[in-house]
């Protein structure tokens, strides 16, 4: 497995052939005895041709592994954050709450929405465009505003613990 900085050097790599060790520090912002480092390790692992550092079928292999484990870390973490937005929806519809506003325009607001499959909900932008006094808006942004409308802010309810994660 490669790791975050190796994953660098192999994409400047993989993009333009013929980069010096120079430029891919620069490019990878990467010290350039870093640098020096994670090639010697790459062609020693064999995912790097010692030649011209060129990327070998194991390197694009180590490149795809990387991707796909973060593509299914990041499906992970919005699948438990939307089961988390839904938990939340669930108390509000039980409390009688049966309209909900999405507010906001960010990728919290689409796990939001998908969150409330099957309520009776509106999306906007912007404050101005809620038009039912009796929503509950769903605030996507902890800087957004809801102008006295009842509002939960859902970014400050799911809390850090669900930001911090290492994807």
């Amino acid at each position: 497995m490669v790791n975050e900085n190796e994953l660098k050097v192999i994409e400047e790599i993989s993009r333009e052939k013929g980069l010096t060790q120079r430029d891919l520090s620069k490019k990878t912002q990467l010290s350039l005895g870093a640098v020096n480092v994670i090639l010697k390790r790459l062609v020693k692992r064999g995912i790097l041709k010692a030649a011209d550092y060129s990327v070998t079928p194991k390197g694009f292999a180590a490149k795809a592994k990387h991707s796909y484990n973060y593509i299914l870390k990041t499906v992970s973490l919005v699948k438990l954050v939307k089961g988390e937005i839904g938990k939340i929806v669930l108390e509000e519809y039980n409390r009688g709450q049966k309209k909900f506003v999405i507010l906001g325009d960010d990728d919290l607001a689409d796990i939001i929405e998908l969150a409330l499959k099957g309520f009776d909900y509106k999306r906007v932008t912007s404050v101005k465009a809620i038009e039912d006094k009796s929503a509950l808006v769903l605030l996507s942004d902890k800087s957004s505003k809801s102008n006295g409308f009842r509002a939960l802010n859902i970014a400050e309810r799911l809390g850090e613990s669900y930001w911090g994660v290492d994807l």
